[in-house]
């Protein structure tokens, strides 16, 4: 632990600050400067800020926009006065005190840290408080009070005449020499100075400003350079940083439970409920600067970034962001300024990035958000920067980028059931993936009727640019049907067409001529209801003319059964044996050959009978 020491000059001549407007030090009043600004839309119990956000109660609303629009914060705050410092809000709902993730008995006494990294919370008979991190929610300490937070920072007199002030964070530990009867209590310390008690002294924490007089009344709150309390109907401010402690007034402000309190982000801002209840902001612009500030060195920071969508549906790309000035209360940020945004595209995803452009439209922006259009596949990298008014640079952000969908959707699914359909219903069905989203499906088919080739593809109207997924129909004795798909998104990519898929219905036995030892006879388990049993060796069953390149038949195999030869245009094709230990109906393919055309004959050569169902032809 690494420990420093301050020590506070002597104690200069007293500058007392009033208590009330009656007991003024100076012979003249101070100058009142009239009402703050209106916040418009909202009447407050109570109020607090922190930078451009405005909190009211009860229930809870906020604003970051000056009233233009409020929104709720969720719940009520009853019974104790909000807390705004820094990100973080107190509230005390029912009979819970929140804050971030934290909660608390709402009867415990809660204190939010200046700056909103540190609250206590301590039962109301409790000897100790406990200090937690807000953004961590882990307990970090125990102190008795009374003491004060500020940043990361418990002050507290640990000793008379020493004010000590231990960084929970790094554990470091610095003393400020004070009055021996001087003791801090809660919201006590803020940024440079310390408003202490019991002695009426305001003490320089960072030093080496000497140490000046000050009471203050009960209610009073402590800002970045100021301290503020209710004066009658009036708010009266002092300058902390004038070794005169000089003062103005404002008002009028509620009288009737008046509630005010200083900016919890460090600004010279104090936030207060009017005479009806309104909430108004005063800009204490009046305030002598630091006595020892430094100028603003640390450049702004990215708080937020994004390009959309890594993959786009349109040619339209968009890149917004965010970014703020580090404030530290002996340094304030002097603001944001401008931006520079750079560019770097690829036209594919197989190329490389072309080089960085800073195209010069781009270069000290005011505004935080840029487009361009895109074409179609072309890859969009953006980085940003950004000034503040005294000229620092941050450093190039990372790359945001957004391409414009340049690839075709891809069929993940494509099937149509058995080559061969057998039942009274057929279906084709697809589906596609797309980086971004489909659009719409374009089908197309074509047929071949019995004993013919394929005809030519047919485009449907109402097959083309459709959203469909599946087509149904009932299928045609012996005609052989082909489907084939593709699909676009809603750029345009266009896919290539699938492959082609078909599905044929058979012809039944009873569509072919029968020779020699036949019996045409019924039976459950065919095709049509329908088999026709060749008996003898040399039986057969004919049809003239046939077309395809592979034969399928199907027949009853089972015990007992023969064997069968197919021919087609008088080459044959090969043997089926029909022979199996259960009976069931089987399609079997025989090999692809040619496509040919000619008569089709199925012969017995065996003397067991064979029972021929259907006989099927494909002509691809």
């Amino acid at each position: 632990m690494v420990s420093f020491r301050v020590k506070a000059a002597a104690v200069c001549a007293a500058v007392l600050l009033p208590v009330s407007a009656s007991q003024a030090l100076a012979a003249d009043p101070p100058p009142h400067l009239g009402a703050g600004v209106l916040v418009p839309g909202r009447s407050a119990v109570d109020v607090g800020m922190s930078g451009a956000r405005v909190v009211v109660s009860n229930p809870v609303y906020e604003t970051s926009n000056n009233g233009t629009t409020w929104t709720a914060s969720g719940g009520t705050n009853v019974g104790k006065p909000l807390q705004v410092e820094g990100s973080a809000l107190l509230t005390f709902d029912g009979s819970t005190a929140k804050v971030g993730g934290l909660t608390f008995p709402a009867a415990d006494d809660v204190v939010l840290g200046k700056g909103g990294k540190l609250v206590s919370h301590r039962t109301p008979a409790g000897a100790t408080a406990e200090v937690y991190d807000v953004a961590s929610k882990t307990k970090l300490a125990d102190y008795a009070p009374p003491f004060a937070m500020s940043g990361d920072t418990v002050w507290k007199v640990t000793s008379p005449g020493h004010l000590d002030g231990k960084n929970l964070t790094t554990g470091d530990v610095k003393t400020v020499l004070v009055a021996t009867a001087c003791t801090v209590g809660p919201d006590g310390v803020n940024g440079r100075w310390a408003v202490l008690s019991g002695c009426n002294q305001v003490v320089d924490v960072n030093g080496p400003q000497p140490p000046r007089n000050l009471s203050v009344a009960a209610d009073s709150q402590l800002g970045n350079g100021f301290a503020v309390q209710a004066s009658g109907s009036d708010l009266l401010v002092t300058d902390l940083n004038d070794p005169s402690l000089g003062q103005r007034r404002y008002g009028p402000i509620r009288t009737a439970g008046p509630s005010f309190r200083a900016d919890g982000s460090g600004l010279a801002k104090i936030v207060y409920a009017d005479s009806d209840g309104n909430p108004r902001v005063i800009t204490l612009s009046w305030l002598s600067p630091d006595p020892q500030q430094h100028p603003d060195t640390v450049a702004p920071v990215l708080t937020s970034a994004s390009a959309g969508d890594r993959v786009r549906d349109n040619t339209s790309l968009s890149f917004d962001w965010a970014f703020t000035d580090p404030q530290d209360p002996n340094s304030p940020a002097t603001g944001v300024l401008s931006y520079d945004l750079r560019i770097q595209q690829r036209p594919n995803r197989t190329s490389p990035y072309g080089a960085w452009n800073l195209v010069s439209a781009w270069q000290g922006l005011k505004t935080t958000g840029a487009s361009l259009t895109a074409p179609i596949g072309t890859d969009t990298c953006w980085s940003v920067r950004a000034r503040d008014y005294a000229g620092n640079v941050s450093a190039w952000s990372a790359s945001y980028c957004s391409e414009v969908d340049g690839t075709a959707p891809s069929l993940i699914t494509w099937r149509i059931g058995d080559r061969v359909q057998l039942s009274g219903s057929a279906t084709v069905r697809w589906a596609y993936k797309d980086d971004t989203d489909i659009a719409s499906y374009d089908v197309v088919y074509k047929t071949a009727a019995p004993g013919v080739a394929f005809g030519k593809w047919i485009y449907p109207a109402t097959w083309q640019n459709t959203r469909i997924t599946s087509i149904t129909w009932a299928p045609r004795l012996g005609w052989d049907e082909c489907f084939m798909v593709r699909s676009r998104d809603y750029l345009g990519n266009l896919s290539a067409w699938s492959a082609p898929i078909c599905s044929v219905a058979p012809e039944d036995d009873r569509a072919l001529t029968s020779a020699g030892t036949v019996t045409r006879t019924t039976s459950t388990l065919a095709f049509q209801g329908t088999t026709t049993i060749l008996k003898a060796n040399g039986a057969y069953l004919t049809k003239a003319t046939e077309a395809g390149q592979r034969i399928a038949l199907i027949a009853l195999h089972g015990p007992g059964q023969g064997r069968v030869d197919i021919y087609h245009a008088n080459i044959k094709i090969g043997t089926v044996s029909l022979a199996a230990t259960t009976t069931s109906r089987v399609v079997t393919y025989l090999p692809t050959t040619v496509f040919r055309t000619g008569a089709l004959k199925i012969i017995s050569t065996s003397t067991a009978p064979a029972s021929i169902d259907a006989v099927a032809l494909l002509r691809a």
